[in-house]
Formats: structure tokens, sequence, C-alpha cells
């Protein structure tokens, strides 16, 4: 028995987290978790809902927002989550608690009631209906240096799109360099325009790749187009300094010193155990001459 007594506060040194969350119940006041969500679940509040969602709560609740994150936290798919009020979720997520901060005074309340319907969706997806195609045209402007996407339906009436966000990258040679603002909106007349940063570093002869995206849009499929331009800064190489013989160098262009110091003690090594061996080589023939 005095075992089992020393054995229990350990476990619950071990798992305080766990119990804590066990026994810790979020309450919400019933005026607040009344409060009803004004936004209706519209392709436009949700591609900002999963916007935020991903700058501000992927890093904890997941990609998934099944509380898989860098800090496991809350999972949004459960029937416990989504069976709260859009209000309840509201005042929580603006007031915050614990590791949970207040997004009361970084997000705006509409920008807080979009996160809850991309919430819901997450979970409902059929309240919208199937994703469309859409085809995307870039134009350049040379003299401002900026950039129109013009979305229209993939059919031969080519429709314009309105209020579809645009995603604008540079290709880069280990991803993809996201310009523009955080959500580029088309117009009624389905355009919008986005200036080229300056300072971009091209190819040998200044060019660039440029991106427009249709991604992770609730009405309409993924989709891209690119254009080549030549407004980048030229890429210049200074090959004598480049042949020189430094420390990050390859093999072939490390300092003399160091490959006589690597080849040094790389000989000096393989020398002690050759010499090992010889000796016990020595030892294992002497020992049959005493034998006999």
């Amino acid at each position: 028995m005095a075992t089992l007594k020393n054995i229990i506060p350990i476990l619950m040194l071990f798992f305080p987290v766990a119990t804590y969350s066990q026994k810790d119940v979020w309450t919400v006041p019933p005026e607040k978790a009344a409060k009803v969500n004004p936004l209706e679940i519209k392709p436009k509040n949700l591609t900002v809902g999963k916007n935020i969602f991903s700058r501000n709560c992927v890093a904890c609740h997941g990609a998934k927002a099944d509380g898989q994150g860098l800090i496991q936290s809350a999972s949004f798919l459960t029937d416990t989550f989504q069976k709260q009020t859009d209000g309840a979720i509201f005042h929580k997520m603006v007031t915050g608690r614990n590791k949970m901060p207040p997004f009361g005074s970084v997000l705006k309340d509409d920008e807080v009631w979009s996160v809850i319907n991309y919430l819901r969706v997450l979970v409902n997806p059929s309240v919208l209906p199937p994703p469309k195609d859409i085809r995307i045209e870039l134009a350049a402007s040379e003299e401002t240096h900026s950039l129109t996407a013009f979305l229209t339906t993939a059919d031969s009436v080519r429709v314009p799109l309105g209020e579809v966000d645009v995603h604008y990258y540079i290709k880069r040679d280990f991803g993809l360099m996201r310009f523009g603002e955080i959500s580029n909106y088309t117009s009624e007349k389905g355009k919008v325009t986005v200036s080229f940063p300056d300072g971009i570093i091209g190819d040998d002869q200044g060019n660039v790749t440029v991106l427009a995206r249709i991604e992770n849009d609730f009405l309409y499929k993924n989709n891209e187009s690119a254009v080549v331009l030549r407004w980048g800064s030229l890429l210049v190489t200074e090959d004598a300094k480049f042949n020189e013989r430094t420390l990050w160098g390859s093999r072939s262009k490390s300092p003399v010193w160091l490959l006589i110091l690597a080849n040094g003690i790389l000989a000096g090594v393989w020398g002690v155990i050759l010499y090992i061996l010889y000796n016990l080589f020595r030892i294992k023939k002497a020992g049959k001459i005493f034998i006999k």
C-alpha cells in the first residue's frame, strides 16, 4: 500500500496536462454563446477564413484542424467542438485562455466569423456546390511593372468571375516567393492587378517566372497561369572568386593546407590500425612457436 501511495504522485507529475485538460471546462456565458454569426457561408468569406486559419491557427491545431500541430491542441473536427454555437466559438477565439492567445486584438469580428464558417465547412463540405473549372490569363504592363490576372469560366462563354482570391508567386530555385496582398480579389470584371516588387534577382538576363494561382478556393478548382518577364536584376557571378580555394569550397577547391591536414590524419589513423594488426600477427606467430 505504501508503494502505491508513492507511485500515484509520480504519475501525476508525468500527466499534469492531461489531468488539467480533463477537469478544466471552458464555460462560455449564455449571452455570449447566443451571439449569432452575421456572415453567410459563402466562398469569399470561407477563403478569408482559410487564409487566417493557415496564418494563425495551423501551428497549434494542425493543417487539418485535427489538433495535431506543433503544440497539440483541441481538434475542431470532433462532435464536441462542432456542437458548440458560433457565439461560443467566437467568444473563445476573441478572449483566449492559457496557451490559446486572445485574437480579439488581432482580428476583426468579421474575420473571426469567417474562420468559424471555414471550420464548419471542413466537417460539412456538402453545403457548397462542387468546384468548377476556371481559366486564368496574365497580362503584364512594362510601364508600371504590374501584372493583371483575368479570370473567366472555362467554357466558350467565358463569363468574368468576381470575388476570387488570386495568389501571385515568383518562381525561385528552392520554391515560390509570394508577393502582392494577402488576398487579391478580382473585380466584377474578373480582373485584379498587383505591382511587381523591386529588387528581385533574375537569371543572367534578368528573366523571372511569375505565377498567378487559384488555390484552396471553395468554388473553383485549383489552376494557374505563368509568364516569363525580364523584370529582375541581372544575376552576376564573380568567376575569379568562385574558383578560389576557400574553406566553404568543394573538395577540389579546398585550401591545400586543409587537404594535407585531413589526409595526414587519415594516414595516421590507418597507420596505427596497420601497426596494431602487424603486432597481432607477430604475437600469433610467436605463440605457435612457443606451443611447438
